[in-house]
């Protein structure tokens, strides 16, 4: 059984960045129901047995010397030997939206180095007697990704649900899943793909910038969901081409802009070889950039981003993809743009994370609803969108950081991008 490896190219790059604040990873439970923390710690002790990546630490050994910055880092590597509890924090507060702060603080907080792993909680409540608790977790994303992240949620809610059956299911991976490298070698492009800069949402004055990542959600219903489903159906797109294509509409009306990049997470499990079980808890991903013409209707907009992106997957994955360490190409580039756009690497990045699995009823807990986001301070889109399908509804997370665009501005495009999925306002 393996009980310790290297991190892969990819876990290290997001582990590196985690430890400036980038791309720190979270979600926030809304859960009804009298929630004790001593059940709370047992269910994230349950986790741990169940995923080995969750009783594991990071250590850092050797040096490694590259040609582009950081020119010299320490092999870090997964070692579960000596891992403590995930750490739970309880606070007591009677303000109903504090679960807000707590989420902005833990996006700009690092997890620390030590033999904790690689995940912390925080229960947020009014106070002990409080029947609405707020279950913050915070990841590092070299460890987690959207599949993972609703793995974590539904495992743990079905934990609270009932503790016996839980603890009666065999772990299903004993040691540590392989990295994404070894089941997926990356290929040579087609040769024809140019270096794509970003293009960027144009600056606007702010009023009140603040280094904060925020969140505006948005649920599209069961029935105005089940519509657009049909429509895409119809149509040979799909959700993701669908919720892209509303915002790159919102994106033209609002800015006037006739083309856009598009940062879209792919998840790579089913195209590993051997395949991984669905169930493997652990970062599988890319992140490719696309550029895309913005005009039409919704649903033929969301064709052309579809077909977009399965074409850059197949032919152009290794160019497209951003994440891997910036060569001086990359620096040339785009720096100049990312200093005089605030930090902003690009202005749209789309996350569709399929069906959750999660359900509104756990026994005597209620899971109201669900919250998703990516710290965005260090640097980022302007917007950040995850989208996630729950009990038949689409949820919509739609990130940004205060240092780089309003809230007013984030609220409009939002509210557009909504009303053309669908969903109602007011």
């Amino acid at each position: 059984m393996s009980k310790s490896r290297k991190l892969g190219e990819q876990e290290r790059l997001l582990n590196y960045l985690h430890g400036f604040g980038g791309l720190i990873a979270m979600s926030v439970l809304h859960i009804r129901g009298r929630l004790d923390p001593s059940l709370l710690q047992q269910g994230l002790d349950w986790l741990q047995e169940q995923h080995p990546i969750l009783r594991s630490h990071i250590t850092y050994g050797g040096l490694v010397f590259r040609s582009v910055p950081p020119f010299v880092y320490r092999q870090p590597s997964f070692v579960i030997e000596g891992t403590g509890r995930i750490p739970l924090r309880v606070v007591n507060d009677p303000d109903p939206e504090a679960w807000r702060q707590v989420l902005a603080t833990d996006l700009r907080t690092p997890i620390k180095r030590g033999k904790l792993p690689r995940l912390r909680v925080t229960l947020v409540r009014q106070s002990a007697n409080s029947d609405l608790h707020h279950v913050v977790v915070c990841a590092d994303h070299a460890t987690l990704d959207a599949q993972s992240g609703n793995m974590l949620s539904r495992h743990l809610m079905e934990f609270l649900a009932d503790p016996a059956a839980a603890r009666a299911r065999q772990p299903i991976h004993a040691s540590l899943p392989p990295p994404l490298e070894d089941g997926l070698p990356r290929k040579p492009d087609s040769g024809k793909r140019p270096y794509q800069p970003a293009i960027r949402l144009p600056n606007r004055p702010l009023p009140r910038p603040k280094m904060e990542t925020r969140v505006i959600a948005r649920r599209l219903e069961a029935d105005d969901a089940d519509r657009l489903r049909s429509a895409i159906k119809t149509n040979r797109t799909t959700l993701h081409g669908a919720v892209t294509s509303a915002f790159l509409l919102a994106v033209r009306r609002r800015y006037g802009l006739d083309e856009m990049t598009v940062l879209t997470t792919i998840d790579l499990r089913r195209l590993m070889k051997p395949a991984l079980h669905p169930e493997t808890y652990g970062c599988y991903i890319d992140i490719l950039r696309t550029k895309n013409p913005i005009g039409g209707d919704l649903l033929g907009t969301a064709k052309d981003v579809s077909f977009r992106l399965i074409s850059t997957l197949a032919r152009d994955q290794q160019s497209a993809s951003i994440l891997k360490l910036f060569d001086w190409e990359v620096y040339r580039k785009e720096l100049g743009g990312i200093v005089s756009h605030r930090r902003r690497i690009d202005g749209l990045a789309v996350t569709t994370a399929g069906e959750s699995g999660l359900r509104r009823d756990y026994g005597p807990f209620e899971l109201a609803d669900v919250t998703m986001a990516v710290s965005l301070d260090m640097f980022g889109p302007s917007l950040f969108i995850i989208g996630s399908e729950r009990e038949g509804g689409i949820d919509l997370s739609v990130g940004y950081s205060a240092s780089a665009i309003s809230e007013e501005e984030v609220t409009a495009l939002a509210d557009d991008a909504f009303t053309q999925l669908g969903g109602r306002t007011g």
